[in-house]
Order: structure tokens, then C-alpha cells, then sequence
């Protein structure tokens, strides 16, 4: 049996079984077939490659498809191991309290309209994402500027 069959079977079989899996529902998820149609697309194009006798680009698309399937699945897990050890806190719907809010921004509880704002001003040019800051403390002082202007009765 020559490669060119065996290419050509391999990839039958995965679109097989890949359309078979998306019919009964028991697909494991949109990742998982996309994987599995660039495995039937590369076994397709080095079968037309094997029946054309062009042994030589047949061998090396078959690396080059291992080649790329296993950075694409090295670069999968360490983005998400990335992911799971980033050191951003995860964000609470918890609301912040009056004291919380007069806290973040530095002030007494008895601050005024201008030095809520100025407080705000000064503290988001130096935390502002675009200045090295995190969107989480930006939210955070925003947060808390929102809520002492709202409890001035200013919108």
C-alpha cells in the first residue's frame, strides 16, 4: 500500500470521525475540531501530494504539519499557564463602601466636589493603564470617585 492511500485513508477516517462527533453533539469543544480539520486538511493535501509522486513535498508537509501543530499546542498551554499564575486579583462585584471609596482616593469623609475630583485627577495620571497601571486599580478609583460624587448628588 503506498503512502499516498494510507495519507488519503488517515484523512478520511478524522473527517469521519470529526463529522460524526459534530453530528451526535458530543463535540468536545471548538479547539478540539478545529485541531482535528487542520489534521484532515494537512493527511488531504500530502495524500493529492503522494498521488501526484511528489514523495519529497509530501514528506516535507507532513513535518512542516507536525512542526506547526506542536508550537500551536505548546504555545495553547503556556498562554494558559500564563493565565493561571497572572497576578492580577480578580474582580469583585463587591461595592465599595463610603469610607472605602474616601480611602482609595486619600481624602476625609467630609471632602468636598473639587477635592474628590482633584484626588481623582491626581491618583488615575499616575495608576492610568497607558502610564504602566492596571485597568483593575483604574476601575478601582474610578469606582470610587463615582460613588463619592454620586453621594454629593452629582452625576
Amino acid at each position: 500500500m503506498s503512502f499516498g492511500l494510507l495519507a488519503l485513508l488517515a484523512a478520511g477516517v478524522s473527517a469521519g470521525w470529526l463529522l460524526w462527533q459534530v453530528a451526535n453533539g458530543r463535540s468536545q469543544g471548538g479547539a478540539r475540531n478545529v485541531t482535528m480539520l487542520k489534521i484532515v486538511v494537512w493527511l488531504g493535501l500530502a495524500a493529492v501530494l503522494f498521488a501526484a509522486k511528489l514523495w519529497p513535498l509530501a514528506f516535507m508537509v507532513l513535518v512542516a504539519a507536525g512542526g506547526v501543530m506542536a508550537i500551536e499546542s505548546w504555545r495553547d498551554k503556556h498562554v494558559a499557564d500564563d493565565v493561571k499564575s497572572s497576578s492580577v486579583p480578580p474582580v469583585t462585584q463587591k461595592a465599595l463602601s463610603k469610607d472605602e471609596a474616601a480611602a482609595i482616593l486619600g481624602l476625609d469623609e467630609g471632602a468636598g466636589v473639587d477635592e474628590i475630583k482633584a484626588a481623582h485627577k491626581k491618583l488615575i495620571s499616575q495608576i492610568h493603564p497607558d502610564k504602566g497601571g492596571t485597568d483593575y486599580l483604574a476601575a478601582k478609583i474610578n469606582d470610587a470617585r463615582d460613588l463619592l460624587l454620586r453621594m454629593k448628588g452629582i452625576e
